[in-house]
């Protein structure tokens, strides 16, 4: 009789599954930029704004989202007066959790009625308030600063054909407090990435560079050994890509921006194989995988490619997809305890080699309409064979070896 009653239980939290998304399209990036844009530019107003999403924007932001977060599913719909968003989360054991939020609007348009599930079982109205209540406290309370209530900071909603409509009131560096919402247990030392960024700037200033170079600079004097190594490491990937990105790479580091003097210097002229665009995505992308997951630094690539090959961007281009699988080898290097230290003695003996010259052959300034026709989509075999010649590439670099 337990065993049943555990089993219903397990049943009804679990609920409906939800089937596994398509690979995003360029059409979904965009869509998934546009929606991210729209957020940034209401979090950065004023005064309260409005946002407007299609059902069609929506599904391909979350098929986005799915690719980059494979443990997570999200599947919007969007009824008469009502949006509804369906989510599945994978546990440690394969179980997926699921449950969902639906949004109805109210006669005089103001703050909407929102219900939600776990499963199969419906959340009591008398409850979803002070559940919310207690995740905002929660949410306060690890980030170190106020964030506004749903109550205060959805104003007027609607939904209908196809279309859901919001007004939105946000609060200037809402944006940077979510940041610091996530897992902080391992993050990368922005106090010592600020003092690299620094130095490094002030020995290199005031001449062309290549970006071994860069991280020469970066890695002279660094610890040879142990979780300081690591730490340096890490943290030099960072300022690196703070050196040629620009000094905001550095809120992937924990309270980098705090350290940061009023008075930011520019970026350096730093060429990686003689373009300075393969610097920049090879430096934003070793600083992401050394402080994240590198499959987020995977996705992010391939999602900035696939919206350049979309009217108005420069093309779909394997040469900077190798920058940036280059890029991410490095910050996995930086972020592995028993490689860590090897960078320091790569970089101080000469200055390596960090993209092979063959990878400037690679297809480039592909349309959207191009890449479909020669690879259909980022799933295909002729897909994967493109970027498994990438790699192969990649594997004869030393600095690229384990």
């Amino acid at each position: 009789m337990l065993a049943l009653i555990l089993f219903a239980g397990a049943a009804a939290l679990t609920g409906e599954g939800i089937a596994a998304p398509d690979v995003p399209s360029a059409s979904d990036v965009r869509a998934a930029r546009n929606l991210a844009v729209a957020l940034a530019e209401v979090a950065a107003a004023e005064e309260p704004s409005p946002v407007t999403a299609s059902i069609a924007d929506m599904e391909g932001a979350a098929r986005v989202l799915t690719n980059g977060v494979p443990r997570l599913r999200l599947s919007p719909r969007v009824a008469d007066d009502a949006l509804a968003v369906k989510a599945a989360f994978r546990l440690s054991g394969g179980t997926w959790l699921t449950g969902g939020v639906r949004i109805t609007e109210v006669e005089d348009y103001g703050y909407p009625q929102i219900s939600a599930n776990i499963g199969t079982l419906p959340i009591p109205t008398l409850l979803l308030e002070p559940l919310l209540g207690m995740a905002h406290k929660a949410a306060e309370m690890r980030a170190g600063q106020r964030f506004p209530t749903t109550r205060e900071a959805i104003l007027a909603f609607e939904a209908g054909k196809g279309t859901a409509n919001v007004v939105l009131d946000l609060p200037r560096g809402l944006l940077k407090g979510v940041s610091k919402l996530a897992p902080s247990d391992d993050a990368i030392d922005g106090h010592l990435a600020n003092r690299l960024y620094v130095s490094a700037y002030q020995r290199l200033e005031g001449r062309p560079l290549d970006l071994s170079e860069v991280y020469a600079a970066l890695f002279a004097d660094a610890p040879q050994s142990g979780e300081r190594a690591r730490s340096h490491a890490r943290a030099a990937m960072v300022a690196a890509a703070m050196l040629v990105v620009g000094p905001r790479a550095g809120r992937l580091a924990r309270d980098s921006e705090a350290a940061l003097t009023p008075m930011l210097p520019p970026t350096l002229r730093v060429t990686l194989a003689g373009r300075d665009d393969l610097a920049k995505h090879f430096t934003l992308s070793a600083a992401l995988a050394a402080a994240a997951d590198p499959a987020i630094g995977r996705a992010l690539g391939t999602w900035k490619e696939l919206d350049d090959s979309l009217a108005g961007g420069s093309g779909f281009s394997f040469v900077d997809l190798a920058a940036d699988r280059a890029g991410l080898r490095l910050g996995e290097t930086a972020a592995d305890p028993a490689r860590a230290a090897r960078l320091s003695r790569r970089f101080s003996a000469d200055s390596p080699e960090l993209l092979p010259l063959s990878a400037l052959g690679f297809n480039e300034g592909m349309s959207s309409s191009a890449f479909e026709r020669h690879y259909r989509d980022v799933s295909s075999t002729e897909y994967a064979a493109a970027v498994a010649r990438i790699d192969r590439a990649l594997d004869m670099l030393p600095v690229m070896q384990p």
